[in-house]
């Protein structure tokens, strides 16, 4: 199995967001006043979203000529879709009086930046490998 094909950047985006999810799961659990009510489903909300744009730009870069150079405005795209869908998500939390509220807008942003953190680095693995290739 080649590490760009798309059942190995699924195991790699599976693995990942179990671990984080684990490290999340164990840190609520070891410090009980920073956990926040509901922040589970988070994960696999931003666990989905990031899967669905990795593959978006998977599919657009095997389409798309990289003599175009709009590869990197579709990154740029799929992110600014990424953050307006993280934002909306967030309003209901964002507009209660609950008193997790903050604790829950920190804990979603820290995921929000580790998954994106992921998406950058399959990114650029793609774009070296086609680099690669094109030497």
């Amino acid at each position: 199995m080649k590490n760009d094909s798309l059942v190995g950047v699924l195991t790699k985006l599976a693995l990942f967001g179990v671990g984080l999810f684990a490290v999340h799961f164990l840190l609520a659990r070891a410090f009980p006043v920073c956990a926040a009510e509901g922040i589970y489903e988070a994960h696999l909300f931003l666990f989905v979203l990031t899967v669905v744009v990795v593959l978006v730009l998977k599919f657009i870069f095997r389409k798309m000529t990289q003599k175009q150079g709009l590869f990197g405005y579709a990154f740029m795209a799929s992110s600014l879709v990424k953050m307006a869908l993280a934002v909306v998500f967030l309003i209901p939390i964002i507009r209660s009086d609950a008193e997790y509220r903050i604790a829950y807008v920190v804990q979603f942003f820290i995921l929000y930046f580790a998954y994106l953190v992921m998406e950058v680095v399959m990114v650029a693995k793609l774009l070296k490998q086609e680099q690669k290739e094109k030497e």
